[in-house]
């Protein structure tokens, strides 16, 4: 895709979302702006918290975050990885730079553009600090690579996956290091997940007088499932669960350190913190109910998942949402709660009124692609229903998703005129991209 055809596609698809003005969020004594930190963590299912329904292990730190602020039940991403990293730093659906819809692998030419629009990017020229702390898989080539795209500190991995105790990768039947410390490949003893959580506490108590945006992005609960020896021994059965459970015990207790830094440090009323997962969990580890699917599908189970935010005096405690958001909204929404200054526009929109308000709607349909093997899965979401597409098949269903949220029975049948509608929705956002992506 080219500068011109970005620049055309994002004039039709977000002129009316640019942010001329800060946002009614609170200002902060110095800069009038909020710091930002987003917890991403990885293949994570809608069900592996205590607040949606996991057993056998507790996530009291994170579901704080929701207990605190605000839980958006309805929260879409992708189905893989780079998709949904790609359209939470442009505020885009993937589709926007080739080759972001997919997994990227090592070596790939493809990854984010030099030119592209990245969080990082909007937050730094509008005078913060920068960091990305754990996974990028947004490109391993020198224009991709974090420190090109607006990140000042980078110390984490490049690929889609990583040791968590070796911080390596199998690359042509070899394990080749992936751990990196800003432009240096340089390797660290330690556990990933706390290695990540030491780093970013290290960014917090940094004495910088700029606000900052903080991507804490960890590894966990991806596989290659390890953890730590005492919480193995916590966890003593020898099973794929119990392994799970210790990783998203480490992941939990890391996350509570975080959490109670940025409290001693006197920063929790002036920083807007989002927790997330990138996409469901694999058909192996974790749980998605009570959806159906999986990593790798646009069912519920693969793109469904719990976002929770705290930013003290602007947002809550205790909300909950049952409005759609998705991935591209959170760059645009962030900006906008930390009443930040952009210099762009975005496809994704400022939802910041359901994060703030309750009983705030959203009437918009968010569109989907997923493209594998060269087969389609096309996904159109609003309001109650959901209307999905997948070429294996050629199959059209629609679900009423409140009522139905494991999506068993097809009401296309039923409602003909909702089905024309949201192919309509489809073919609208489709044909804004050069080449569109097909007619429904």
């Amino acid at each position: 895709m080219t500068r011109r055809q970005f620049l055309q596609i994002s004039a039709a698809l977000g002129a009316g979302s640019l942010l001329a003005t800060f946002s009614v969020a609170g200002k902060n004594p110095g800069t009038g702006k909020k710091n930002v930190l987003w917890i991403v963590v990885d293949d994570m299912g809608f069900g592996d918290l205590t607040s949606t329904g996991a057993k056998g292990y507790a996530t009291p730190n994170i579901d704080r975050i929701g207990k605190e602020g605000v839980t958006l039940h309805r929260s879409y991403v992708y189905p893989v990885c780079t998709a949904t990293r790609t359209a939470f730093l442009t505020g885009h659906s993937p589709q926007i730079y080739s080759g972001m819809e997919g997994v990227l692998l090592p070596g790939y030419e493809l990854g984010l553009p030099e030119d592209s629009i990245c969080a990082a990017k909007e937050f730094k020229a509008d005078g913060y600090r920068t960091a990305l702390i754990g996974k990028w898989h947004l490109g391993d080539q020198p224009q991709s690579h974090p420190n090109n795209q607006g990140f000042e500190d980078f110390y984490g991995f490049l690929w889609g996956e990583t040791d968590y105790f070796k911080h390596t990768k199998k690359v042509g039947g070899k394990e080749v290091l992936d751990f990196y410390q800003n432009g240096k490949k340089e390797d660290v003893e330690g556990y990933t997940t706390d290695l990540y959580t030491d780093k970013a506490i290290s960014f917090l108590e940094e004495k910088d007088p700029r606000p900052f945006f903080l991507l804490l992005a960890y590894n966990a609960p991806h596989y290659y499932l390890a953890a730590p020896q005492a919480l193995r021994e916590k966890y003593p059965d020898n099973s794929e669960e119990a392994l799970y459970a210790a990783v998203m015990d480490s992941l939990d207790t890391n996350i509570g350190r975080v959490l109670d830094a940025i409290d001693r440090l006197g920063l929790a009323d002036d920083t807007l913190v989002v927790f997330t997962t990138d996409n469901g969990a694999p058909e192996k580890n974790g749980s998605n109910a009570p959806f159906k699917g999986h990593k790798n599908s646009l069912d519920e189970g693969g793109i469904r998942s719990p976002l929770m935010a705290r930013l003290p005096g602007v947002i809550p405690p205790g909300l909950r949402s049952d409005e759609v958001f998705s991935a591209p909204d959170l760059l645009p929404t962030s900006l906008a709660l930390a009443g930040a200054k952009t210099r762009t526009s975005f496809e994704g929109k400022d939802l910041q009124k359901l994060f703030t308000t309750d009983g705030a709607t959203n009437p918009d349909a968010r569109c989907f692609r997923y493209k594998k093997s060269e087969k389609i899965q096309r996904a159109v979401v609003k309001k109650q229903w959901k209307l999905i597409y997948r070429e294996t098949t050629g199959t059209t269903e629609l679900f009423d998703v409140e009522k139905d949220p494991g999506e068993s029975v097809d009401r296309a049948a039923e409602h003909p005129q909702i089905v024309s509608e949201l192919k309509g929705e489809w073919n609208r956002w489709s044909a804004k991209f050069t080449p569109d992506l097909g007619v429904w």
